[in-house]
């Protein structure tokens, strides 16, 4: 009698789990299409690949990296900022290693103190550049860096073993709750079912 009741409980644990791990199976198995009959089983994310990389990838550059974000990264200040103690450590060197090298004569006449001035008015010359060449690699991205076909063609290229790994790697928790909330969820049928049987008994 008792294992009368208790049967439902675990038949719809077994079933509500199973249930749901064998559909978030079927969200990339079978790879290829699979014939039976009237139906063919094809798993989604490798049927609709093509379509998952060309959304994604609008998606992204819409929402999520477009060309004005990587712009105004490369004209902020504080980018811009970190660039200064490189563009006069390189104004110094030039002064004090390659001009007195261009010619004879230079090195003769070139003292100290006019080396230093050389250094300061190249890094300052250099400093008053680097915004509009920023600005200048900003506005050639769009052409030259094509987020949304990039990701386009990235995603296309992944295997779909590969875009199965990525996805378990990273959602895996949410997964296994998904599969144990299906389990929940049978064992409380199996009980409503089990208080039926109590009730109609």
């Amino acid at each position: 009698m008792n294992m009368t009741y208790l049967l439902p409980p675990l038949v719809g644990a077994l079933i509500g789990w199973g249930t749901n791990w064998l559909a978030l199976k079927m969200l990339f198995r079978p790879v290829r299409p699979v014939r039976l009959g009237l139906f063919t089983l094809h798993g989604v994310i490798p049927k609709r690949q093509d379509a998952l990389a060309r959304n994604l990838g609008e998606m992204i550059e819409r929402e999520l990296i477009s060309h004005h974000d990587i712009t105004a990264v490369l004209t902020s200040p504080e980018l811009l900022e970190s660039f200064r103690p490189v563009l006069y450590e390189e104004a110094r060197r030039f002064a004090e290693e390659r001009l007195p090298g261009l010619h004879p004569m230079v090195a003769m006449f070139l003292s100290q103190s006019m080396k230093d001035t050389v250094a300061d008015m190249l890094g300052a010359e250099l400093e008053s550049m680097i915004p509009r060449l920023a600005a200048g690699v900003g506005a050639k991205l769009e052409a030259h860096l094509p987020v949304r076909d990039l990701v386009r063609a990235k995603v296309e290229a992944m295997s779909p073993r590969t875009m199965e790994d990525m996805l378990f790697s990273i959602l895996a928790r949410e997964f296994g709750f998904i599969e144990w909330s299906g389990a929940v969820l049978g064992t409380l049928v199996g009980i409503a079912q089990s208080g039926l049987m109590i009730l109609l008994a």
